[in-house]
């Protein structure tokens, strides 16, 4: 369910010409063989970027830019390169605008024809000017609000469209006006190439041929709704239209398909890399991709491909939908940008850094954008250190990553990585790698920033173990149960606390949603039960207690049939995963519809003494014990424990406070440009929460089967409870002395 909401997402992102707005995106998979240092190097690795090249005994390397947007200019919907020149145009402070640039900067704003409320589109031509695209706005668009991008609906477009001509010294000439079907539908286009004969056009799922007056001649179309297909860029090639074809689903590589440039006519395709996001052409005539891995130019009669630049060489991501190359390099652009990314050739080598190399290890799923683009401005923002990332992980489903039994052997050989990223993307997936396992600690390194006032309310000491820590953390998640504070006045509720309120609930009102059985209700909450009823400082647990045995009871009387119910049932709790300062706007309001009143209350799992409400950290990181440049890991530690990652809880209390502030101040909207305003009370109801918290979840995979295991069997009615309890108890009692034991 997970993945095809992230499908959907993505897929909305893509129909409007964004791929920038993705929720979540992968990390860049680096391409090569991982360099390994050993316990006997004296000194850490210093190498120069391999995407450098000497051409008649000149060398030139690749340097990254990133390109602002000239003038009033606050996003770029439309951009192309004609010859040294970048066009650029999108809304404005007062209407949209259209500037020339070029790469020292100098620019100037270009006329626009009347009606051109949208730029949607360039291209240039041959003879050195560009064509526009412009007209009403679309069904569904992007606006910028202070740092976000929002989404806008347009509830009736007028689906207007234009082209108009700018030639080679870039003044106004002739506007033809686009006849389309369907153009009323406000259909997103976002690439636009100039055929010889007329034009082409492209949205996410159509592909529409055009002749010289702007008339339709043919369209090809995907439905993406059916199996996950969208067309993401298209280049021509002579007669050839190459178009990028991404499976949204992630059920199918990406596809590299060609149609007839003068009939749109088929004419076969090829895979490519499932994580190709980008696609252009070389000024030699190759054709340009772009993927997770970075640049690279393919040779369209052989396929081959060869590395242009690497990502992993930059430490930057490279996700570009449309590439054009210049004599002075490459500029990289993805529509709806804020910027556009500039790799320029500069004459000698590479500057030298210190490479650190880190191990991303999850339990399973993408690692966001924004976690990728925290590395890759520690990267680009000083010029010491580059960090280089491999991700690992064990689930079937990660076929890019890196196994972690591969990670584990180079650790045992003493050539292990410098750092450690421990990522779980929403809280369910934890990685089977602990911290505490392979890391050193980190407090002699950073003790002047990882302090116990830095850190959320009782983190700190949930995480130090005999005086160590083996963690930074960077983002949690609280999880908890929520009720009406009506029926559940204060959080640390008991198990009989619990039946009071359900005595009292009125009529039509079900415990917890019917769908969720007892067995699959204790799973939703066996990570807090390992947290509870474990204690890993001393491998020892208590799931024999009485405690413990009421609580499968709990699950088993409150745990719903399994079915579906046709309309929208009103439970007495929720469980809560709360994961972003977003979730906790307007919950108030939430639950007056939901429960009839605003008052809630963080109730927490049913417990005997203590609040029942848990951290569970979603990502942090950890110092290899062969580090090879502490000075280094200490400025990426400082770096990251500082960066405001979006749509998180940070693990610093200072961050989050800002956070807080920021969203208490109405200075942040959805999508759709709705304030999403925290009132007082709701954020002083969380700041409570984060007082009472003495819980961190068990993030133990084998243990959560364990739990999961023999709770079954209790439901199922083969055993009672309190067998339950002491099988698991034994099992348990076992693997924690064989993981954790001295």
């Amino acid at each position: 369910m997970m993945q095809r909401l992230g499908a959907l997402l993505l897929l909305l992102s893509m129909l409007c010409g964004c791929a920038q707005e993705k929720q979540v995106t992968a990390l860049p998979v680096p391409g090569g063989e991982q360099e390994i240092s050993s316990n006997e190097e004296a000194s850490p690795a210093v190498v120069t970027d391999s995407t450098q090249k000497t051409e008649d005994g000149q060398t030139r390397h690749l340097e990254y830019e990133s390109l602002p947007l000239p003038g009033d200019l606050q996003l770029a919907t439309a951009l192309t390169a004609a010859g040294d020149t970048l066009l650029m145009g999108g809304p404005a402070e007062d209407n949209a605008a259209l500037w020339k640039t070029d790469l020292r900067g100098e620019s100037e704003q270009l006329p626009l024809p009347d009606g051109a409320d949208y730029l949607y589109a360039l291209c240039a031509d041959e003879a050195g000017g560009a064509w526009l695209l412009s007209g009403s706005v679309p069904a569904r668009y992007f606006i910028p609000r202070g740092s976000d991008l929002l989404m806008q609906v347009e509830p009736e477009p007028e689906g207007r469209l234009l082209l108009t001509h700018y030639d080679e010294q870039f003044a106004q000439g002739e506007t033809i006006p686009v006849s389309i079907t369907d153009a009323g539908q406000g259909t997103r286009f976002f690439q636009l190439v100039r055929t010889k004969n007329g034009f082409c056009l492209l949205a996410g799922s159509q592909l529409i041929l055009l002749d010289g007056q702007g008339a339709e001649l043919v369209r090809q179309t995907v439905d993406p709704n059916a199996d996950g297909w969208l067309f993401a860029a298209m280049q021509r090639q002579e007669d050839t239209l190459l178009v990028l074809t991404r499976n949204v689903l992630g059920d199918a590589d990406s596809e590299l398909r060609r149609f007839d440039a003068q009939t749109l006519t088929p004419l076969g395709e090829e895979a490519v890399s499932r994580e190709t996001t980008g696609l252009g052409l070389a000024l030699d005539g190759g054709v340009l991709l772009c993927d997770g891995a970075g640049l690279s130019e393919m040779d369209a009669q052989t396929g081959e491909a060869q590395t242009v630049d690497s990502a992993r060489e930059l430490g930057v991501q490279l996700e570009a939908e449309q590439i054009a190359e210049l004599e002075e390099g490459y500029v990289l652009y993805t529509p709806n940008s804020q910027s556009a990314t500039f790799l320029r050739w500069e004459d000698g080598s590479a500057p030298e850094k210190t490479v650190l190399q880190l191990a991303v290890v999850t339990g399973g799923g993408a690692v966001s954008y924004e976690f990728g683009q925290m590395v890759q401005e520690f990267n680009t923002g000083q010029d010491r250190y580059r960090i280089k990332y491999e991700i690992y992980s064990d689930s079937e489903y990660d076929t890019d990553a890196v196994s972690l039994d591969v990670l584990r052997t180079q650790i045992m050989a003493g050539q292990g990585p410098d750092l450690f990223a421990f990522y779980d993307i929403n809280g369910f997936n934890p990685p089977t790698l602990r911290a505490e396992a392979a890391c050193s600690d980190l407090l002699p390194l950073t003790k002047d920033f990882l302090t116990e006032e830095s850190l959320l309310p009782g983190l700190y000491r949930l995480l130090e173990q005999d005086g160590a820590v083996y963690e930074l953390p960077l983002t949690v998640q609280i999880d908890t149960l929520i009720a009406p504070a009506r029926f559940v006045p204060e959080p640390g509720v008991t198990l009989e606390d619990l039946e009071q309120a359900r005595a009292q609930m009125p009529e039509g009102w079900v415990p917890v949603d019917s769908w969720n059985t007892p067995e699959n209700l204790f799973g939703l909450c066996a990570l807090f039960c390992i947290g509870a009823f474990t204690d890993r400082e001393t491998a020892t647990c208590r799931f024999d207690s009485q405690e413990f045995c009421d609580y499968l009871t709990w699950c088993k009387n409150w745990g719903g049939d399994g079915s579906t119910p046709d309309s929208p049932e009103t439970t007495l709790v929720s469980l809560g995963w709360i994961s972003s300062v977003s979730w906790l706007a307007g919950r108030g309001e939430y639950y007056a519809q939901k429960w009839g009143a605003p008052e809630y209350t963080y109730a927490g799992f049913p417990v005997e003494s203590g609040s029942g409400s848990a951290y569970n950290i979603l990502t942090s990181l950890g110092l290899g014990p062969q580090c090879r440049d502490l000075e280094g890991a200490k400025a990426f530690f400082s770096f990251c424990f500082s960066y405001r990652q979006e749509n998180t809880i940070p693990a610093n209390s200072a961050l989050l406070r800002a956070e807080i502030d920021d969203f208490m101040a109405g200075n942040r909207t959805d999508w759709y440009g709705e304030a999403e305003l925290l009132g007082e009370a709701d954020a002083a109801q969380f700041y409570a929460l984060l007082e009472t918290i003495t819980v961190r979840t068990g993030q133990d995979r084998a243990l959560e089967d364990i739990l999961c295991e023999e709770a079954a069997a209790y439901f199922a009615g083969g055993v009672s409870a309190e067998q339950a309890a002491q099988n698991i108890q034994s099992r348990a009692g076992i693997y924690l002395q064989e993981q954790y034991g001295i």
